[in-house]
């Protein structure tokens, strides 16, 4: 009975302290990934590295870089894992950047890639950056601020793409892009359509906020528009999409009506009554309506439907979606119908 009692306590303490050999002490946590194609694959890691600390108990840690590059995506990411002899952690790995060149070249044989392997996360945000990874723009002195910069636009509401959307995407997907400068300042810049895995459309402005609305996000609840002199900022409460799909003599036509309410207007030489605020709106609305329909024109093709409208037209009527798809009809200007009616608050 007493090596019973004995065995089980072995057995017990064996499960708490965890049965595999290799602890997270032993490994380096991944914070962010940069991956770019220049010739040849290039990958770089940024890791969070312990460092003794003045005060007893504590340790410091440090971002250090880890480069790596081959032939292959896997090839430069196995290069970047045999440069430590500690194994990289990617469980917390929280971004994922895409250079210039893996832009141009194959964004969605990457994502599937790291999709499918341990070194990506399903919800790891991914943003392309505008600077070459031969550059280093992210280093162990702006990693810190950068990130966190990056981090930020997601939390105030610019477009977000995911890694497992960018794996799945079948039917056109948006990679947001960032602007780092040579000062380490990070701003949106633009927002690419990739269909069949290439890039077919930028967009930037107040398109990068209609698309995103359009796509079920909340948004910034920011859009730019052209004033007189001018652009205009409008801040706007509780923007909504309200969808209506109609089916009328062997067509359907689905209309989206955008509404919301402007709390400010910010801007240079804007009228100061509130009647001529009221008018300037109306024109700022028409400016919308034909932004929201170049956005849906060149992403609704039958290539591409990121905003997933073909859903919508299958819940009034499948068979006939399916028959207005094959010839093309459903494709035409006025198939889809945006209005924008915002209202001073």
């Amino acid at each position: 009975m007493k090596l019973l009692k004995l065995a089980t306590s072995l057995l017990i303490t064996a499960a708490l302290c965890g049965c595999s050999s290799t602890g997270l002490g032993d490994k380096v946590i991944v914070k962010a990934l940069l991956l770019d194609y220049q010739k040849e694959y290039l990958a770089q890691v940024l890791v969070l590295e312990p460092q003794p600390s003045a005060d007893a108990g504590e340790a410091a840690e440090t971002i250090r870089l880890i480069e790596g590059s081959g032939s292959t995506l896997a090839e430069a990411i196995h290069d970047v894992e045999s440069a430590r002899a500690e194994e990289l952690f990617y469980g917390q790995n929280e971004l994922l950047l895409l250079g210039p060149g893996l832009q141009r070249t194959g964004i969605a044989e990457c994502c599937r890639f790291l999709y499918e392997n341990s070194a990506g996360r399903p919800n790891m945000a991914v943003w392309g950056i505008n600077r070459p990874a031969n550059e280093q723009p992210l280093n162990e002195e702006n990693a810190g601020p950068v990130l966190d910069s990056i981090r930020r636009l997601g939390e105030r509401g610019e477009y977000r793409t995911y890694l497992y959307q960018l794996a799945a995407a079948q039917n056109g997907v948006f990679l947001p892009l960032v602007y780092l400068s040579e000062e380490n300042n990070v701003q949106m810049e633009g927002l690419t359509l990739y269909q069949n895995g290439v890039p077919a459309v930028r967009f930037t402005g107040s398109e990068i906020e209609l698309a995103a609305l359009l796509s079920g996000q909340t948004g910034t609840g920011q859009l730019q528009v052209q004033g007189e002199s001018s652009p205009v900022t409008l801040s706007i409460r509780s923007p909504k999409l309200i969808y209506d799909c109609v089916e009328q003599e062997g067509s359907l036509q689905l209309t989206i009506r955008f509404s919301g309410h402007v709390e400010q207007m910010t801007g240079e030489h804007l009228p100061a009554s509130r009647e001529q605020r009221r008018e300037l709106l109306k024109q700022f609305n028409t400016q919308l309506e034909q932004t929201a329909e170049k956005v849906i024109r060149q992403s609704f093709t039958p290539e591409a439907d990121p905003f997933c409208f073909l859903s919508r037209f299958c819940n009034r009527n499948t068979q006939l979606t399916n028959s207005l798809a094959e010839t093309g009809a459903l494709y035409r200007p006025g198939t889809v119908q945006f209005s924008s009616a915002l209202q001073l608050l």
